[in-house]
């Protein structure tokens, strides 16, 4: 990870440098599933946290000694993180599965309420289908207005639909996920104009990736933007897609000055292909983005064809 972002910063391809980092990388999946259940019966407010990532041994509740040392090793090392990412390196953090994102977001609030205090270096990602998204990004607006923090925003539609749906139907739960395509698009744009309001005034305080391959909603950012005032090179708004995917989209908006982004998978192709199969299953505009980037390069190659026949005219 820390070579993650020692190579983020050394390379001069963009002036704000992006990574993105899984927690559970560094915890256990398992223990963030118990920290969300622990959760719901105990309060872990922000500053414990933020203690034990300095250093100061904390027992939290509910844990066994085992798990409470491998939480603070943890803490530490996105502490070492952080610490190496302030002024250098954007670090979008990862949401996963409804049953752990609390534990997710504990964990990424606190790095966000130490490192955050003057820009926003530790950003939290929203999943936009889940139908209590816009309830979960108020949230996070409040928390950092009460901690006095800055708020960096990936705003995604998700891409674990397909199980959190089976899990919730075995469990016999509420489907956690938007009936409708529709209003995951409704919930996703809803949250995009309350944070590109709250960036028209106060940019240094809010920052949004707008992480889709979604037209209609890259559509609908590039027009609030313009009415509301917010520059394209600001470093308060910035769009992102897969490397690979939506190339038309991308690079339009880079022509037309805005920043953008490609999410470039860096592991064995092991560690990776799944990532990326995964999106291509769960994100539908995926695949028809595909379809009409393929429309797009025949037209291409058959004007710069029929460019060429006359010339040979």
């Amino acid at each position: 990870m820390l070579e993650c972002v020692r190579m983020s910063h050394s390379n001069a391809w963009s002036k704000d440098p992006m990574m993105q980092l899984k927690i559970t990388a560094l915890i256990s999946p398992e223990l963030c599933v118990k920290l969300t259940s622990l959760l719901k019966k105990h309060h872990y407010d922000l500053d414990l946290v933020v203690r034990a990532m300095d250093g100061e041994s904390i027992t939290f509740p509910g844990l066994r000694e085992t798990e409470n040392t491998h939480f603070l090793l943890g803490l530490n090392r996105l502490n070492q993180i952080g610490e190496a990412s302030v002024n250098r390196v954007r670090v979008l953090v990862d949401a996963e599965y409804t049953y752990m994102n609390p534990a997710l977001s504990l964990v990424t609030m606190a790095m966000m309420r130490k490192f955050n205090r003057d820009s926003a270096w530790i950003w939290n990602t929203y999943q936009c289908y889940l139908k209590e998204s816009r309830e979960i990004v108020f949230d996070a607006i409040r928390l950092s207005v009460d901690q006095s923090f800055c708020l960096g925003v990936k705003l995604v539609r998700g891409a674990y639909m397909d199980k959190e749906r089976k899990l919730a139907i075995k469990e016999g739960r509420d489907d956690p996920i938007h009936q409708s395509w529709e209003h995951a698009n409704n919930s996703y744009n809803e949250s995009l104009e309350v944070m590109l309001n709250l960036i028209s005034q106060q940019p240094d305080r809010y920052k949004i990736i707008v992480a889709t391959h979604n037209e209609e909603s890259v559509r609908k950012a590039v027009t609030w933007m313009t009415e509301l005032g917010i520059a394209r090179e600001g470093g308060s708004v910035c769009f992102g897609q897969l490397l690979g995917m939506c190339d038309h989209v991308s690079l339009t908006l880079a022509q037309q000055g805005f920043s953008v982004y490609k999410s470039v998978p860096y592991g064995s192709v092991d560690d990776t292909l799944p990532y990326l199969v995964r999106r291509a299953q769960e994100n539908r505009t995926v695949l028809q983005g595909i379809r009409k980037e393929r429309d797009l390069l025949r037209q291409e190659l058959r004007r710069r064809l029929r460019e060429k026949i006359t010339r040979a005219k």
